[in-house]
């Protein structure tokens, strides 16, 4: 963790209607040194930023009451609300999900599952940029405050155009004595590309078209760099309203402007690896997005290739192709993007570097002086320790080298490296999907073969399971421990397709076999720290599950019951109609050595248990609204009120929540009914 969120101890405002989900995120967060406030949905999330000011808020897409887009959007009403970095956190993966969270006023956004690693650097880049943005106004305001105190430049030009009187700043300024800037222009000491710009604003005030103006320029430092000013200046008014010369100041604003810019490449940089789908799509427009947001005039881009096991030019771009067309030949016919003779320069780098013309030239590539060119940068893009890649920038002014913007771009390479694996990862994903299909096929019928039938006796159980994909995450199973004791379970794994169905018939065979060591399957809460200790999720984060598992004593009419982050169990009897059987627990394989609870409680003969994963009753309705677990829970209540036999009423009418779509995630569940002995 950088020095920066060391020194700070952030409070992040986590809003998700998933109880399990606020848990996890609290978890990380606060592992990482963090502050944590989570609510439950938009209007909640708010109030709590009225109320604490959070630095930062991860917001869910889905979630009732008011969705994450439409909290988003209010936020940036609020004070301070559009300075907040907001990172969306969804399910939702399609361009137009993407877009809408951008127009909204998020700053990015990651999917679910959470993968802990990838959280925490996106939370890092947005509060670094935040606390940036921050400083950058604080910043502002002194120098709002050095102004007031005359720390800046005060000059007069007379009737011929030229400078009558500098005060001793701008020597400290810009290094020009007053003896070599006194009888001269101003537009002498301005950028070439400025000289215009500068010149019509000074013939204005001569012309008495304006009585003052104020403007932004690039000026000549004596050592051959260029700086950024602001111009402020006034007529000075003669007789019969001629004016006879012009008064005013210079404030040096270098640092603000290119504050300015390291803020812009990162938000760009964000911007576009969030909106393209495909590696070749992304890297033109990071070359350009880079250059033009830093005013650097050429960009290359080169990755190093798995099979020739050298660099080659991916992507270059240059704002005056035509003036560049030396370095790209030289480019093309040596393999890198200056000469030869600095690849080891260059690459042999683990950190970004500065190359200045005297840099450049100690090394005699002709190319790139002949094309002008006289200050360069280069990063490379790295994968952890693993190095894929350099970019390249240049451009044909001198600067001294700015040591913010590199530390600047060595983030982005990072950032990079990790866009770039994923990418190549996901094409990989796709090259191999039609050759999955058909082990697929016969994965979905092996899972559909574990599925018990439904007992009978005096205790009944029914089920239903619907898999949101043709491979799903969800499992359950029940089987007598002996002719008195009945264990009945049923585990979610997070995510779906074929690992998240690995896992979920890894954990079936093994509490099926009883083959967990030093537990006793007839306490529920052995059984969860039993599992917990040999299914840790992995370093990015997945590979974990939520579990209830209960055991029903017939002779005594207990159920003896843990959850591992499960949702509640609704218990129906003639005293409750309907009631919750709420524990708070982690999910299965969050935290070695987290000791799991054990409840008991009476069940009445004609009580029904309801046992479910969460994809029965957080589906999204046709109009956009999330269906809520209270909603669910007085569907059941009338169901169980009417007596009737079959499950099939039941999810008849969650159908019809779902505007008869096909459902987000698993469905599963379950009805244990209890009869006298």
């Amino acid at each position: 963790m950088s020095q920066t969120l060391e020194n700070r101890t952030p409070l992040i405002l986590v809003v998700d209607d998933d109880r399990s989900s606020r848990l996890i995120l609290r978890l990380i967060l606060e592992q990482d040194g963090c502050e944590v406030v989570d609510v439950e949905n938009g209007q909640e999330c708010l109030n709590a930023y009225l109320a604490r000011k959070p630095d930062m808020i991860l917001l869910d897409a889905k979630m009732p009451v008011m969705d994450g887009f439409t909290c988003c959007a209010e936020l940036q009403k609020l004070p301070l609300g559009t300075s907040t970095p907001i990172l969306m956190i969804t399910g939702l993966e399609d361009q137009a999900s993407v877009d809408k969270a951008f127009a909204a006023g998020a700053m990015d956004y990651v999917t679910k599952p959470i993968y802990p690693p990838i959280l925490r650097r996106r939370l890092h880049h947005l509060l670094e940029a935040s606390w940036a943005d921050q400083a950058l106004r604080d910043r502002e305001a002194r120098y709002r405050s050095v102004v007031d105190n005359l720390k800046e430049v005060i000059f007069q030009i007379n009737q011929e155009r030229n400078l009558t009187f500098l005060n001793p700043v701008w020597c400290e300024l810009t290094g020009f004595s007053q003896q070599e800037t006194i009888n001269h222009p101003l537009t002498q000491f301005v950028h070439p590309e400025d000289y215009q710009q500068c010149k019509q604003y000074i013939e204005q005030l001569f012309l008495n078209q304006q009585s003052e103006c104020r403007f932004d320029v690039r000026f000549l430092h004596k050592s051959g760099s260029f700086g950024w000013m602001e111009i402020y200046a006034c007529a000075i008014p003669g007789p019969d309203d001629i004016v006879v010369g012009i008064s005013g100041s210079l404030a040096d604003i270098t640092e603000r402007k290119y504050q300015d810019q390291r803020l812009n490449v990162k938000r760009a940089t964000t911007r576009v690896l969030a909106e393209v789908t495909t590696l070749r799509e992304a890297l033109p427009r990071l070359l350009k997005a880079i250059s033009q947001s830093l005013g650097w005039e050429y960009g290359e881009l080169w990755l190093m290739d798995e099979k020739s096991h050298s660099l080659e030019c991916s992507e270059s771009w240059s704002a005056s192709v035509n003036e560049m067309d030396a370095i790209s030949m030289e480019s093309s016919s040596v393999h890198f993007a200056l000469a030869a003779s600095i690849i080891h320069l260059i690459w042999g780098h683990n950190s970004p570097l500065w190359l200045s013309d005297y840099t450049i030239q100690d090394v005699q590539v002709s190319s790139f002086q002949q094309a002008g060119m006289e200050t360069a940068f280069s990063f490379p893009i790295l994968e952890g320790y693993n190095r894929l890649g350099v970019m390249f920038f240049s451009k044909r002014e001198h600067q001294a080298e700015d040591t913010s913007l590199l530390k600047v771009m060595g983030s982005i390479g990072a950032q990079l490296g990790e866009f770039i694996m994923r990418k190549k990862a996901e094409e990989e994903v796709q090259h191999q999907h039609e050759k999955l299909q058909f082990e697929l096929n016969q994965a979905a019928a092996y899972v559909q073969s574990l599925i018990p039938l439904p007992l009978s006796g005096p205790v009944s159980i029914q089920h239903q399971f619907i898999p949101s994909n043709q491979l799903g995450g969800d499992v359950f199973d029940y089987y007598w421990l002996d002719s008195e004791h009945l264990a009945i379970y049923l585990l979610d794994v997070a995510g779906h397709g074929i690992r998240s169905t690995l896992l979920s018939v890894s954990v079936l065979n093994v509490v099926r076999s009883q083959s967990l060591l030093a537990t006793d399957f007839y306490q529920p809460n052995s059984v969860l720290d039993g599992l917990n200790e040999i299914f840790q999720m992995n370093e990015q984060g997945d590979d974990y599950f939520t579990i209830w598992y209960g055991v029903y004593n017939c002779k005594t009419q207990k159920l003896k019951y843990s959850s591992g982050g499960h949702p509640a169990v609704l218990l129906a009897s003639e005293q409750h109609p309907i009631k919750p059987l709420e524990v708070r627990s982690i999910p299965i394989g969050m935290m070695t050595g987290f000791p799991y609870d054990q409840y008991e409680c009476d069940i009445q003969a004609g009580s029904s248990l309801y046992l479910f994963s969460d994809g029965v009753y957080e589906i999204l309705q046709p109009n956009g609204e999330v269906w809520t677990f209270d909603s669910f829970m007085s569907m059941v209540s009338e169901y169980q009120r009417q007596q009737l036999d079959s499950l099939d009423p039941l999810f008849q009418q969650i159908q019809q929540i779902a505007g008869n779509n096909s459902f987000d995630d698993d469905y599963s569940l379950m009805k244990i009914s209890f009869d006298a002995v």
